[in-house]
């Protein structure tokens, strides 16, 4: 019987999580944006929460569907999006609280 790690090795080297990735997620949306004249597109993956560091909440897998795009001819990269903001439910009377900030894919062709 292989080890757990062994078993996650293979998996990581099967590439099956990048590839449903690419192919639920970014294909369908980067069809669309290149039928509708578009030049780029972003994938929103998670928000920035107080005293975060995009290079800290990068994940493995994002990474991965990141390398994948760019073998594939894409211009990928995950950045920041848009202006700080304070989520609905965690805003007081007056509209203060933690400030967050989204992040995403963002895939040039």
């Amino acid at each position: 019987m292989i080890t757990a790690a062994q078993a996650k090795q293979f998996y990581d080297d099967s590439g099956h999580e990048v590839e449903q990735f690419l192919t639920h997620t970014v294909e369908p949306v980067v069809t669309d944006a290149a039928k509708s004249g578009k030049r780029f597109i972003f994938i929103f993956l998670d928000s920035l929460r107080p005293y975060d560091h995009l290079d800290r909440v990068i994940t493995p897998l994002q990474k991965a569907v990141v390398a994948k795009l760019k073998e594939l001819g894409y211009h990928a990269l995950i950045r920041l999006d848009g202006e700080m903001y304070v989520p609905r439910g965690l805003a007081d009377d007056d509209g203060n609280g933690p400030k967050h900030q989204n992040y995403g894919i963002h895939i040039g062709w």
